[in-house]
C-alpha cells in the first residue's frame, strides 16, 4: 500500500497535498496491499505530481492490463 508522505509547507501547498492524497487512493484502490519495493513506491508518489487526467489514464491502463491477465489464464 502507497503511504502519503508527510505534509512539508515548505515543498507543497495544501492543495497539492489534497490532490496527491486523491491520487494516491486512486492507485491503491489497483496495488492494494500488493508489497512495492520502496523505488516503485517512490515513483508511483512521483506520478501523482501530475494532473488528474494522467494519474486516471495510468490507472485504467493498469486495470485494464489486470482484466485481460485474469481472462488470458490457462
Amino acid at each position: 500500500m502507497i503511504k502519503q508522505p508527510e505534509f512539508d509547507p515548505n515543498r507543497e501547498n495544501i492543495y497539492f497535498y489534497r490532490s496527491q492524497k486523491k491520487y494516491i487512493a486512486m492507485l491503491n484502490e489497483v496495488f492494494g496491499d500488493v508489497e512495492l519495493s520502496e523505488e516503485e513506491t517512490r515513483i508511483l508518489i512521483w506520478l501523482t505530481n501530475w494532473d488528474t487526467s494522467t494519474v486516471t489514464n495510468i490507472v485504467s491502463a493498469i486495470k485494464r492490463a489486470i482484466g485481460t491477465a485474469v481472462k488470458n489464464r490457462p
